[in-house]
């Protein structure tokens, strides 16, 4: 397991690259393929989503669910 800084955060949250589907504090209903701790989606718009699925604020332990990896690459 490795937590990984999200780039574009300005160095606030961070992600687990190893967390997959059937992790405890992850979303195992959802849609699309997990890799490397990213969900890969075509939303109804035809738009691929990429979600980091297991995120947490550098320094603290608490999970705090998944951020979109689109959103934070493109700051």
């Amino acid at each position: 397991m490795a937590w990984v800084t999200i780039t574009g955060s300005n160095n606030i949250w961070e992600y687990e690259n190893t967390a997959t589907k059937s992790d405890a504090e992850t979303y195992s209903d959802s849609n699309g393929t997990v890799a490397n701790g990213i969900r890969t989606f075509t939303s109804i718009g035809g738009n691929t989503e990429n979600i980091y699925i297991k995120c947490r604020k550098i320094g603290e332990t608490i999970i705090r669910g998944e951020l979109n990896k689109n959103f934070y690459d493109n700051q």
